[in-house]
């Protein structure tokens, strides 16, 4: 999962970046593509409590899990730009970070092609 989450995280860096730095880039398209990735990463996490947390907090983040995963499905219904960027940047990313040392900023920034 680790690897995977490194992975989507570049990829997530440079669909976002295009768009904020060169005001352009395919989000939607570019985030369609990444579909298959993200249902893989997110489903990994509704498969049990893998990090053995107490009920209710497992409760909580398999709900948090659920709606990015919803937040995504939505995006893409709507064609909306702007809301696809936040799940990306923003939902994501957040459960990406469970497996990115960003203190040490390991995330392999600089591999992508922005």
């Amino acid at each position: 999962m680790e690897e995977l989450a490194k992975e989507l995280t570049v990829k997530i860096d440079n669909i976002c970046g295009k768009f904020h730095y060169f005001k352009g880039g395919r989000v939607l398209e570019e985030s369609r593509e990444l579909a298959g990735e993200i249902q893989q990463f997110c489903g990994y996490f509704l498969q049990g409590n893998i990090f053995g947390m107490e009920e209710e907090e497992y409760e909580k983040f398999q709900q948090y899990v659920v709606q990015v995963l919803e937040d995504y499905i939505e995006a893409m219904r709507q064609q909306d730009t702007v809301y696809m960027l936040d799940t990306l940047d923003y939902g994501l990313r957040e459960l990406l970070n469970i497996y990115i040392d960003t203190d040490t900023g390991e995330t392999g920034h600089g591999e992508g092609n922005i």
